[in-house]
């Protein structure tokens, strides 16, 4: 594939690399920037990761973290800035256009993604970010060890809902497997992922759950995040990572809504599908992207302004696929 081999081409023949993901990174934006970090620095490179939101606390026993500074801008100078699992607009990162660097590289699975970096590799039908960077690990020869092996499977674990979703595919398992090779340990990653919570988090998703509505066709259904509840709980915005997982499991529903208060008058929408409803060009009619199943969105307004235009676009999209 050419678009791999100029990617790789690029890495080998220069030396200092950042990388960087999107707002609000989840396991598969975190395993796979320090998943490539790692690599990087295993074939000899210098390699950081600057974010613009913080870590999510459940994926804090991921191995080179401490590679990871939270910053909105790129200090420094560097031969390229890696952008993965998202264009680089959607970094949160400020002045990329003065930022100290040769050149961007995009790697990205979701079909939206405006290929507009220099060298951009987009490809939707990888299961996740994650699994790319394996495939590019893998074809630049870099060493691969426990370090890595347990990022990537961390990124490709939480992409596909531990294997759960429709996006999980022969390459996904098959690619997982051999990242068992290197010693992950499978229970760890299951028991930080989902069984490590912290009481605030807990209290947090009380607070959301008990404000859940649903259509009165019962094929949708929506919470919301405001920001008095982190007040109220101790939490942040990372806390609600997998929140919007709860009314897609309702029986009957189709799609799923999370609206979230990012501050600054603006709010972050999370759409979710069970297959049925390709919510992508929703997404991207809002100013959003992602995937048929799964996108996002952040719109400016008040969280019920916004919740009531994005339930009524939902709802007639809704109606358009199951007509009749």
């Amino acid at each position: 594939m050419r678009e791999i081999r100029e990617i790789a081409d690029f890495i080998k023949n220069n030396e200092s690399f950042v990388i960087s993901t999107h707002v609000s990174p989840e396991g598969d934006a975190v395993g796979s920037a320090v998943g490539l970090a790692l690599a990087l620095l295993n074939m000899g490179k210098k390699a950081s990761v600057v974010m613009a939101d913080p870590v999510p606390e459940f994926l804090n026993f991921l191995p080179g973290l401490g590679l990871v500074t939270r910053t909105d801008r790129i200090e420094g100078s560097y031969d390229a800035l890696i952008v993965v699992d998202c264009e680089p607009e959607r970094t949160g990162l400020k002045d990329l256009d003065k930022a100290a660097v040769k050149t961007v590289i995009n790697i990205d699975h979701h079909i939206t993604n405006p290929k507009t970096a220099p060298l951009c590799w987009v490809n939707p039908d990888a299961a996740a970010a994650g699994e790319m960077v394996y495939d590019l690990v893998l074809f630049m020869g870099a060493p691969v060890d426990l370090g890595v092996a347990t990022n990537l499977y961390t990124a490709i674990f939480t992409d596909t809902g531990s294997f759960r979703y429709s996006n999980t595919d022969e390459d996904a398992l098959i690619k997982a497997g051999r990242l068992l090779a290197y010693g992950v340990n499978t229970w760890e990653i299951s028991e930080n992922v989902y069984e490590s919570k912290s009481f605030g988090r807990m209290k947090l998703l009380g607070l959301v759950l008990g404000g859940i509505e649903m259509s009165a066709d019962g094929r949708l259904a929506w919470v919301s995040v405001k920001e008095e509840y982190y007040k109220a709980t101790g939490t942040g915005s990372e806390d609600t990572d997998g929140f919007i997982n709860y009314p897609r499991a309702v029986k009957g529903v189709e799609v799923a809504l999370l609206f979230r208060e990012a501050g600054q008058g603006r709010v972050k929408v999370s759409f979710r599908s069970k297959g049925r409803v390709n919510v992508s060009g929703l997404a991207e009619s809002l100013g959003g992207g992602g995937h048929p199943n799964a996108s996002g969105a952040v719109m400016d307004g008040a969280i019920d302004e916004v919740s009531k235009k994005v339930v009524a676009a939902t709802a007639g999209l809704l109606k358009e696929v199951f007509a009749g």
